[in-house]
């Protein structure tokens, strides 16, 4: 390998390591709470390598969303690649986004915080970019699904527009997620709350113009996504 390659490599490893670092101590701590200079305490690095990786704190917050994006990008790449049709694969990603706001709440917070002006305006505009672009990359993935729904003739509101339902129903599951960060004490947060929670998904769904599952099938579909998210996160924990 040559040097360059090797260098760049190294640098890659030590940004991605920082990143875990900084999960764990926003974990205990919270984020408000994280410095640069306490994250270069922690790692045993100068502040100086730090802000070679980090221009400020913002900049780690926008890494941390990419981190959440990258992790949600292999979820929806996982429930695209299963043999169901688009409306199943709909529900699947949808489950999928609220999972992972169970399993890495830290990762779901920062990708919100990141999302404001203030951020995004100190932000290095490199990390802003690269984050977009995974996003981007999961827009794709439930664009198609989107388009499978409109190919099989699932979609049936001629009032709105596929692009509009979509946001509307990403702005709802944003919502719930949120909310369930807010407070585990949320009506809808535990366990036995799990069938009336998938019954409001998909009226929400069916309200938008997409088809209604029913309980047994939408419990069916939620428990493969758990499987899939879970299999995943556990990838990264033992990394």
């Amino acid at each position: 390998m040559r040097t360059t390659q090797r260098k760049a490599q190294e640098v890659a490893e030590r940004d991605q390591a920082l990143v875990r670092l900084a999960l764990e101590m926003i974990s205990k701590e919270g984020f408000h709470n994280l410095t640069l200079g306490k994250l270069a305490q922690e790692a045993g690095y100068s502040k100086g390598t730090v802000y070679n990786h980090f221009t400020c704190r913002e900049d780690l917050l926008i890494e941390l969303s990419a981190e959440s994006a990258r992790r949600q990008l292999r979820y929806f790449q996982a429930i695209a690649d299963l043999p169901w049709d688009g409306v199943r694969s709909l529900y699947g990603m949808v489950f999928a986004y609220l999972h992972h706001a169970a399993v890495a709440p830290v990762l779901f917070e920062c990708s919100i915080t990141a999302r404001t002006d203030a951020v995004c305006r100190m932000a290095s505009e490199g990390r802003t970019e690269r984050r977009d672009l995974v996003e981007s990359q999961m827009e794709q993935l439930v664009g198609f699904a989107v388009q499978r729904t409109v190919a099989d003739g699932a979609y049936s509101n001629p009032d709105v527009p596929t692009a509009v339902a979509v946001d509307a129903l990403r702005a709802f599951i944003l919502g719930y997620g949120a909310m369930h960060l807010l407070s585990q004490r949320f009506l809808w947060a535990d366990e036995e709350g799990l069938d009336a929670r998938l019954m409001v998904m998909a009226s929400m769904v069916h309200g938008l113009g997409w088809p209604r599952l029913e309980k047994e099938e939408l419990l069916v579909v939620h428990r493969v996504v758990v499987d899939v998210v879970d299999g995943i996160a556990r990838e990264y924990q033992a990394g």
